[in-house]
């Protein structure tokens, strides 16, 4: 089972009838999976990098997870974001 079928299985487990992944765009499955960094486009034409991450809840939604180092808040993502590349280390 990988990361993402293990997060929807608990949060059912943990939620019951309540829980929805409609949030969850399936274009950034993979990468929340295996943990690549990407580079996304906005909507508004930026370009962001960053690892995909889940936030928590019963309605939970992939969020871009910026450097430590970088300063500002994680990125919600949706299907208006658009991978433009896997960034290698």
């Amino acid at each position: 089972m990988n990361a993402y079928d293990e997060f929807v299985a608990r949060k059912q487990r943990e939620y019951g009838d309540k829980f929805d992944p409609s949030d969850l765009a399936e274009k950034f499955v993979h990468f929340f999976d295996y943990g690549q960094r990407i580079e996304v486009k906005t909507p508004y034409g930026e370009v962001e990098r960053g690892r995909v991450g889940v936030t928590t809840g019963w309605k939970p939604s992939f969020l871009l997870v910026h450097r430590r180092s970088d300063h500002g808040s994680s990125t919600l993502l949706s299907d208006k974001y658009e991978v433009t590349r896997i960034v290698s280390k």
